[in-house]
């Protein structure tokens, strides 16, 4: 159901569906055993012991460094380096081998890697400050991956100019920490962006980040790996013009806090799979949306026709964590699936129509955790009736202010569920493991108090008022709870297509 403004991208369906997602099938970002990961050597000079939750190579778990690695001392625009593989030339650091180096000091230019197709860079940043005001402070142009080290207990920053300069011809890097393939970030030390030009953090590949304090500001994209994007154990503050973070594949989070302060969307992929963590999403746009892809050469009408298409294989899946939306849009939006399956989830969807709270093309289904959302009954959706945890469906005759409690209560006056809608709304989804089926609950809402005793499945109070049908074609046919008409996609959901080292 939808509403004829999403952002199409810049990719064949057909490539996405068949490379994008089923070339990395064979390899999965997260497993359900944990693992600790130690990475100690007997010259190390600085280790980490990171515990992990996915499966990652040996290069993006390795944080230490030692007397023997390369150490590039910067001094506003000049370098001592000592050790080989990196030189001090036309301003800038040229690193031109695969290897580790160590980062420190301030300076005015650019790190540069020039090294062949297979090699590995590890950048140690051990309190470095990295100004390029004519383009990006990283340019990793070559190699196969870099792995940024953060060190526990420094402070690092990286800030580009309001433009950049290009060769004829030219049009990248296009960020202030931009790497051609693999990127991966580790460690436990803070990293500051302030991206004046374009993206702040952009992987042309994969990107994984595994640890670090990372505050970012940008006026365009905060976080964007082209391929997929891997999340654990880090803390990250986005304030950003257009999206938070954005992947033309798949996104995963395992841990961590993540903190988007602004953003046009907050979380944009192909398919998203949050595990766990913290999230809290101000959002001018939608505030996670899963999306397929369709190339720019399309017609409009093509492109409107594939937005409003159940993409089978684009989907939204919660397992775990404690998810918190305030969306100008949908607060949720998948062109597909949506899988609530763990965790707590509360979403404040848009104060008007068409835009919603809980929006979705093929089947949204419910099997766990505590899911609370807010928003308005024009174009509404609730899960669909083949879920197995029970859900609540509150239609209200007049808005409700911002600010409003929703609060489910037992026959013995204990709170089962508990809600603060961040803005108004004429509508609600309620859905906890706790409602028990057979028993008897009580909804309060500002000054309305409903009862509703539960059957298996969904539960509604009040009713759909006039103005909730919309304009034509403002209510979708129903399944009879309220989510979509036809027949229901059977069986579980497909297997998440992650790759969390981009082999």
């Amino acid at each position: 159901m939808k509403k004829n403004k999403k952002k199409m991208c810049a990719w064949l369906i057909t490539m996405v569906l068949g490379l994008a997602i089923v070339g990395c099938s064979n390899n999965k970002t997260t497993t359900t055993t944990e693992r600790i990961t130690q990475q100690t050597e007997t010259t190390a000079t600085n280790t980490s012991n990171t515990t992990t939750v996915g499966e990652y190579s040996d290069e993006d778990l390795n944080t230490s460094y030692s007397d023997s690695d390369t150490k590039i001392e910067l001094s506003a625009g000049s370098a001592n380096i000592t050790g080989e593989g990196a030189t001090f030339e036309d301003g800038n650091i040229k690193i031109t081998k695969a290897g580790t180096y160590v980062l420190s000091g301030d300076f005015d230019g650019q790190i540069i890697t020039e090294v062949g197709d297979e090699d590995v860079v590890h950048l140690v940043f051990n309190g470095v400050n990295i100004t390029n005001t004519t383009s990006s402070a990283i340019n990793a142009a070559t190699g196969k991956k870099v792995v940024i080290t953060l060190v526990d207990g420094t402070t690092n920053t990286l800030t580009d100019g309001t433009s950049y300069e290009y060769a004829d011809g030219e049009d990248e890097p296009d960020a202030t920490l931009f790497v051609k393939n693999n990127l991966t970030i580790n460690g436990n030390g803070s990293l500051n962006i302030d991206s004046n030009y374009a993206a702040a953090i952009k992987s042309k590949d994969n990107l994984i980040i595994l640890g670090g304090n990372i505050t970012i500001d940008s006026v365009d994209k905060a976080i964007k790996g082209k391929d997929s994007v891997t999340i654990e154990n880090a803390n990250i503050t986005i304030n950003a013009e257009d999206d938070g973070i954005t992947t033309d594949g798949v996104l995963v989070i395992n841990s961590g806090n993540i903190n988007i302060e602004k953003a046009g969307e907050g979380l944009e992929a192909v398919t998203i799979d949050i595990n766990g963590g913290n999230i809290d999403i101000v959002a001018a746009d939608d505030g996670l949306n899963a999306r397929g892809l369709i190339d720019d050469s399309a017609t409009d009408a093509e492109k409107e026709a594939y937005g409003e298409e159940n993409q089978a294989d684009t989907y939204l899946k919660i397992t775990g964590g404690v998810v918190n939306v305030d969306a100008g849009a949908d607060g949720i939006d998948s062109n597909g699936q949506v899988y609530i399956e763990g965790g707590t989830v509360y979403i404040s969807g848009a104060t008007s129509g068409p835009d919603v709270a809980l929006d979705y093309n093929g089947d949204a289904t419910i099997k766990g955790g505590t899911f609370v959302s807010t928003g308005v009954q024009e174009m509404s959706q609730t899960f669909s009736s083949n879920s197995t945890q029970n859900f609540i469906t509150a239609y209200y005759s007049s808005t409700l202010e911002a600010g409003t409690e929703i609060k489910v209560t037992d026959k013995s006056g204990n709170i089962v569920v508990s809600y603060t809608a961040a803005k108004s709304f004429s509508f609600a989804i309620i859905s906890s493991d706790k409602l028990t089926t057979g028993e008897t609950y009580t909804v309060t809402t500002g000054d309305n108090s409903d009862e509703v005793t539960i059957t298996a499945g969904g539960n509604t109070i009040g009713e759909r008022t006039a103005r909730g049908m919309g304009g034509q074609g403002g209510m979708a046919a129903t399944d009879g709870n309220g989510g979509p008409g036809g027949n229901p996609p059977t069986g579980e959901p497909p297997q998440k297509p992650t790759d969390a080292n981009g082999n």
